[in-house]
């Protein structure tokens, strides 16, 4: 009997076809489409029971993001909330790094910074929106500096809390070796501040993109949040709607898209726990 040859440059190929059939197979059949489907369904017999003007059914929403995506009006809208969050969320990062591994590195640095954090965790965005819209106008300093102020306390806890949890030991350890400052920080502070920092940008990202669409209400000739006002004082409540699920969507693309694909790469070093309880 004679055996059948096998190409070995076959299989890599072989191998990624079926890594990528699952991944659809995964994509598709999941619980979150599940959800879809069950929220459309209560939302069209609700709007058709109701059958008002104030619920509008999820295929005359639907009709409206399409014309919206096709006239390439919410493109432009995009761009310009993205260069505000992307700006305000970027020196919130660099200002919340900075001042979390100082409260995590030292108690009197704790101390000093402290209350300040907490009541930038406290106060809600709603008051940064309004506050920096009366101080600066429809200028661009009114959405980067609400989104600064109301983003870098997030990113400040998560930071720190990252700084003392790290293993002194392995630090200490590493030194008594003689192993230089910068291996030390990039193969052992580094990779265990990874979550913490991946989780800063998760929190802080959320909420900047909260926080610039209510100033782009409030103050601003541009943006999503300025074509959600509009709806609003059109009294078009699927304008509404779909201006605030396009840009959900947009939010989800780039939580699945980047955030989660780079968690997973630059996480790839740690232990996968399946199942806890």
């Amino acid at each position: 009997m004679t055996a059948t040859a096998i190409n070995p440059s076959q299989i890599p190929s072989a191998t990624r076809a079926r890594r990528f059939a699952q991944a659809m197979k995964g994509f598709l059949i999941s619980p979150r489409w599940l959800f879809v489907i069950i929220a459309l369904v209560v939302w069209q017999t609700y709007a058709v029971f109701r059958n008002s003007r104030l619920i509008p059914t999820p295929v005359k929403v639907g009709a409206t993001m399409w014309r919206i995506l096709t006239s390439g009006i919410f493109f432009e809208q995009l761009a310009a909330s993205m260069t505000r969050i992307l700006i305000g969320f970027s020196l919130a990062m660099i200002l919340g790094t900075i001042i979390g591994i100082l409260m995590g590195s030292r108690k009197s640095y704790d101390q000093f910074f402290k209350a300040m954090v907490i009541l930038g965790l406290a106060l809600p965005g709603l008051i940064y929106a309004l506050i920096c819209v009366m101080f600066f106008g429809i200028s661009i300093l009114a959405p980067v500096t609400a989104i600064l102020a109301g983003s870098y306390p997030f990113v400040v806890i998560n930071v720190a809390e990252g700084v003392k949890s790290l293993d002194k030991d392995l630090i200490d350890m590493s030194r008594s070796y003689k192993i230089g400052r910068g291996k030390i920080v990039r193969q052992v502070i580094l990779p265990s501040l990874l979550p913490f920092i991946l989780a800063a940008i998760r929190n802080g990202f959320a909420i900047a993109w909260k926080i610039c669409t209510l100033v782009e209400v409030f103050g601003a000739v541009s943006g999503v949040g300025y074509m959600i006002k509009n709806s609003f004082d059109q009294y078009a409540v699927y304008g509404i709607v779909a201006w605030a699920l396009m840009f959900g969507g947009v939010m989800l693309l780039i939580e699945y898209g980047l955030l989660v694909p780079a968690e997973r790469y630059l996480a790839r070093w740690r232990p996968k726990v399946k199942q806890v309880i």
